[in-house]
């Protein structure tokens, strides 16, 4: 509830300071009558743009001659305040500054025929100072060209916003122009409209590990004992050794000696039984 009364006060002392500038003489027959348009939702309520510190978003600022008569031309007076900035990027276009307020007078040479059809501002952006802490409304009116002409220009009126030592400048990019698009003319219209943009700050997201914790590293282990007989084949080699051609094992170590041994000594006793025959076979009478 708080919020809501916050928020009416807020539209009125703003509404209030747009309709300070000098206003125009009833509209008669001859003169075009303006409707200020804003983008609005599926409930009707004017849409509200999101913006971040230090971003520049597009705004939809709307017109339609609502009037009898044709509009040769149309003047717009933007303003906006505290942290909504006013990028100066449009040529025919006069920016101004007052204390919190940034502001720029527009003349914008397109014909809107008394058709109630609808436009907006093309390439029309703001911006969020940064750090943004107050977004209130930016407030725009329209004016038919006859306007300026009889207040000395949009120089004259730019010159008269500006806050005392502020100059007047004007933008150095592309023309600022309208361009057909749909939008809601409401049942009560009037020259004056706002636009919103709500600051959306940018939540502190957690820190998420890249991956699960490591457990710990078996200890390693001794690898299983290697067969004498592996890389052995049928009729391969085992470890330096002559294989047996049925891919039995090698004779090697000990045992080796133990054969060795018992060779020599049958070795030996053949020798001494053959001696031992010739003498018998030598002395036989």
């Amino acid at each position: 509830m708080k919020k809501t009364i916050m928020r009416t006060l807020g539209a009125a002392a703003l509404t209030a300071m747009a309709l300070a500038v000098p206003s125009t003489a009833r509209a008669a027959d001859e003169e075009p009558l303006f409707a200020a348009l804003s983008e609005r939702n599926a409930a009707g309520k004017v849409t509200t743009h999101p913006i971040r510190p230090g971003e520049t978003v597009p705004v939809v600022l709307g017109v339609a001659n609502v009037g009898s008569a044709p509009a040769p031309g149309v003047i717009v007076n933007i303003r906006t305040y505290d942290d909504v900035n006013l990028p100066r990027t449009f040529s025919n276009c006069l920016y101004y500054t007052d204390s919190n307020v940034e502001g720029a007078w527009c003349e914008i040479d397109a014909e809107l025929a008394a058709d109630r059809r609808t436009y907006a501002l093309t390439s029309f952006q703001v911006a969020a100072a940064d750090p943004a802490a107050k977004l209130p409304a930016i407030v725009f009116q329209w004016f038919p060209t006859s306007f300026a002409d009889k207040s000395g220009g949009i120089e004259k009126l730019a010159a008269q916003y500006s806050g005392q030592g502020s100059t007047p400048v004007r933008g150095t990019g592309d023309t600022l122009g309208l361009a057909p698009q749909e939008l809601t003319i409401p049942t009560e219209t009037s020259r004056v409209g706002f636009a919103y943009v709500k600051l959306v700050t940018p939540s502190a997201t957690p820190t998420r590990p890249t991956s699960g914790p490591t457990s710990a590293s078996p200890a390693p282990t001794s690898p299983a004992p290697t067969s004498p007989s592996a890389g052995a084949g049928a009729g391969g080699t085992g470890d330096g050794g002559t294989g047996a051609g049925d891919g039995g094992l090698p004779v090697t170590g000990s045992n080796t000696a133990v054969i060795a041994g018992l060779g020599g000594v049958l070795l030996a006793a053949g020798a001494l039984g053959l001696l031992v025959a010739r003498r018998r076979t030598r002395f036989v009478p």
